[in-house]
Formats: structure tokens, C-alpha cells, sequence
């Protein structure tokens, strides 16, 4: 880790190389080590240290972006160069007026030695505790657990400058048995809070009780979602709708319908990068410092989340949600949480008449009709079919295609705890288990 003098230290010095109206650079620091393992074998350990320089530079409303991971002088000169001469190639963009002039982002206290300093040996124990819930019925462990220390710096020529860094863990697992697979992962910013035995029980023990599954017809059912499984909606409900440019090209679920309900008076989604239960981060990556941003409440869609660009377009203020510069999209929400409610796992499986307990969605595909969030997908590693409260058998994997809209106007229950759920692009999601009523599977396999 560079450390917060020296990150801005390259930054203002890559500024002022620069000859154009204004320039805005983000520094991307990344220390991560990651451990896979494969048929009950760690089969691979590798370590990556990188640091990423992200230059943005406007030449009138012509917008230039380069980046490089050299910080050397006559590096930082190229990069300057390169990203005023993809500016002259640009067409003029009329929404863009000015970088940030943002006031110091809070600090969030983000940051662990113990995730930081972690070592193979260290995450080669814990992938050891799996394994041997594995062996415990012979089933096979594959996965992967990672740890990383990240560190962002933000400078521009108005004289904004940031800096955070946080860390992460991450573990995930699928058990293998002849016919039946189980999955659990966990997240944490902390490796001390990691209880890797616990998540090794959890991805055996549904492996175990989803051996020889049996084959069901396709049709509604009334089912119980884990939250690994809502992770997988909510990261595809906010990348199709919850960020401004699809509401503004009218693709999103929210074009047309702020103020409107559109899930059930249950359901509330917020993003709020300053919440320590999540990945923190307390700004974004234009400067601008983050706030808590209500997306749903109540079931009725209030906002959505802007970057400089985008808010200008409607003649708004940025949410603080920019992504780095380059990125496709200009804007999301990276922090989301999802209400809980009053209910433990086992009181809504208690509660189903004649339902399904999904543990996991994969391959969800929300492309579909986006105006109405319809999505499609599957079952994974463990779905068990419920009758009077009690489950009583495994079934094969099933393909869901519903609209997330309608399926999120009839949660029923909704889980007191949430789970951090880190993601693969930035920051997380913090969600709990739901019951939904009459979700609709399409579809059936082999296995």
C-alpha cells in the first residue's frame, strides 16, 4: 500500500503534467492474495500487487480517459499525453460541465492488519477446515478464498482529493457428491470473523441432503430464496435499472415510474457506502462523497443513482455513484441493502404449504423484457421440495423465468438477518432470505 500521502503525491504530480482545461486522476491500489482448491486439493496460490492510475481529462466538453500502472516521471508524461490526444478524437459531450469541487469524504473505518497481512499458510488453513467437513462423507471440495487490501486515491484540478482503503475476505465452496452438489460461501472485511468450518457444515451438509434428487413438474410454487440466491437478483436488478442511464434511455424497470409502487410495501432497497455492515467506501470514483440513497420504499421506486454526467442531464446533483472512468456504465449502486424483516429461515420453511427451498440461482439472465425485470435462470447446489412445513426430498434443478417485479410484490415473509454478500465487481450487497408466493419455473432438467 502506497498510504495516503504518497498516492496524492503521484496524482497532483500527474496533474500538473497535464495541459487541458480540467483533469480528474484515480489511483487504484491492490494487494490480493488468492488460494483455489479442486477435488479436495489446493491446486493453486497466487499473489497480485498492482497499482492502476485512471487519468479523465477535458479539452472543452471533449473527454479523454487513459490509464497505466507505471507512476515513474516520464510515465505519468505519456499518460498525460495519450489521454489529452483520445480527448481531440472525441465528440463534444453537452452534459458535461465540470469535475467535482466536493468537500473531504467522512472516513470509515475499513480497514484490517489481519486481512491485509494474511498469508498463504493462513488461508491454506481454512481451506483445510472445508475439506475435512468434505471427508466426513466422502464428497469432494472445490473453491477458492481470497484476501485483498485495497487502497483509492482521487485527485482533480479543482483541488478535490480523496483517499480510502478497506480489505476484504472471501470464501466460497461447492461439495460434490455422485449426484448432488452444495454451496455456501462468506464475506467479511475481517479474515478474524471468518469461521471457514462453518462455511465448509453449511455447503456439506446440503450436499449431503440433496443426494439422489427427484424430478418435479415446472410450474408456480411458493418458495423460500436464500440470500446467495437474492444476491444474484439484486446484482442484475441494479445494473438493468437502478442506475440513472437506463432510466434516462427508458430501459430501466424505474423509467416512468418514479413516485410509483412497484414491489410490495415490504420491500425497501437502499445503497449507502458509509454503512460498516457493508464494503464501505465513502466516495466514488469522481470524488464525489456518497449519502444514503433510498432506490425502493416501501415497494415505491424513489431514486436512482447519478453519476457528474448523468445528474447534469436532468439538471440534478451526482448521488456520489460514479464507476471508474472508462467504465461501461457511468453509475450504480455498489453498497445495496435489502430491508430485513421478522422472520427466522426455518419459520418460513415452516410456513410452506407446498413449496421450494432454493439455495441458489445461477446463469440468471436479466435481459430479458427490462421494463418489467423479467429474468430467467437456474437452480443450483441444493433445492428441496417443501409439503406442510417439513422438507421432504431433494429435486432436480429447474429453470425460473418470472418478472422481479411481480415476484418481489408477493414476498410474504422476509428474513430478520441479512448476509454480506461481497461482489465480484465492486463493493456488496446485504441481503436477507425471502418467501415468495407462486414464483414460476419454467422449466425442468436432468439433474
Amino acid at each position: 500500500m502506497l498510504g495516503e500521502q504518497r498516492a496524492l503525491e503521484i496524482l497532483k504530480k500527474l496533474l500538473s503534467m497535464v495541459e487541458v482545461e480540467q483533469a480528474e486522476a484515480v489511483l487504484l491500489g491492490k494487494a490480493s492474495g488468492l488460494t483455489r482448491f479442486a477435488n479436495s486439493t489446493i491446486h493453486q496460490n497466487v499473489y497480485e500487487k498492482d497499482t492502476v492510475i485512471l487519468l479523465r481529462v477535458a479539452k472543452g466538453k471533449k473527454i479523454g480517459v487513459a490509464r497505466s500502472n507505471l507512476t515513474d516521471t516520464e510515465s505519468l508524461k505519456q499518460l498525460a499525453r495519450r489521454a489529452a490526444e483520445i480527448a481531440d478524437s472525441q465528440v463534444p459531450n453537452p452534459n458535461f460541465e465540470s469535475f467535482a469541487h466536493s468537500p473531504r469524504a467522512p472516513e470509515v473505518g475499513a480497514f484490517y492488519e489481519e486481512t491485509a497481512n494474511c498469508n498463504p499458510t493462513q488461508r491454506a488453513e481454512n481451506v483445510k477446515l472445508v475439506i475435512a467437513e468434505a471427508d466426513k462423507f466422502g464428497f469432494l471440495a472445490a473453491g477458492s478464498h481470497s484476501t485483498t487490501a485495497n487502497e483509492i486515491a482521487y485527485a482533480n484540478s479543482l483541488g478535490t482529493t480523496q483517499y480510502h482503503r478497506h480489505t476484504a475476505a472471501y470464501m466460497n465452496t461447492v461439495i460434490m457428491s455422485p449426484t448432488s452438489s452444495g454451496y455456501a460461501d462468506y464475506s467479511s472485511l475481517n479474515i478474524a470473523d471468518f469461521d471457514a468450518r462453518k462455511v465448509g457444515e453449511r455447503a456439506t451438509r446440503i450436499c449431503a441432503d440433496s443426494q439422489n434428487p427427484r424430478e418435479i413438474e415446472e410450474g408456480r410454487y411458493d418458495v423460500v430464496v436464500s440470500p446467495e440466491a437474492v444476491d444474484e437478483i439484486m446484482n442484475w436488478l441494479s445494473y438493468i435499472g437502478f442506475g440513472a442511464e437506463s432510466l434516462q434511455e427508458g430501459r430501466s424497470f424505474m423509467s416512468g415510474r418514479l413516485g410509483e409502487r412497484i414491489m410490495g410495501e415490504n420491500i425497501s432497497i437502499w445503497d449507502d457506502g458509509l454503512d460498516p455492515k457493508g464494503i464501505p467506501m465513502p466516495f466514488d470514483f469522481e470524488g464525489v462523497p456518497k449519502q444514503r440513497i433510498a432506490i425502493i420504499e416501501r415497494g415505491v421506486a424513489k431514486n436512482v443513482t447519478y453519476s457528474i454526467i448523468t445528474a447534469h442531464k436532468e439538471g440534478k446533483h451526482s448521488t456520489g455513484h460514479a464507476l471508474p472512468p472508462g467504465e461501461e456504465i457511468a453509475a450504480l449502486p455498489t453498497n445495496v441493502f435489502f430491508g430485513t424483516g421478522e422472520h427466522t429461515v426455518d419459520e418460513m420453511i415452516a410456513s410452506l404449504k407446498r413449496g421450494l427451498l432454493v439455495t441458489r440461482f445461477h446463469y440468471i439472465n436479466g435481459l430479458l423484457d427490462t421494463r418489467r425485470a423479467l429474468f430467467t435462470g437456474m437452480t443450483r447446489d441444493g433445492t428441496f421440495y417443501v409439503e406442510d412445513g417439513k422438507i421432504k426430498y431433494p429435486v432436480k434443478n429447474l429453470r425460473f423465468t418470472d418478472s422481479m417485479l411481480e415476484a418481489f410484490s408477493k414476498v410474504e415473509m422476509i428474513s430478520k438477518e441479512a448476509k454480506l454478500q461481497l461482489s465480484s465487481w465492486y463493493g456488496a450487497n446485504v441481503v436477507p432470505a425471502l418467501k415468495i408466493k407462486d414464483f414460476n419455473f419454467s422449466g425442468k432438467t436432468e439433474f
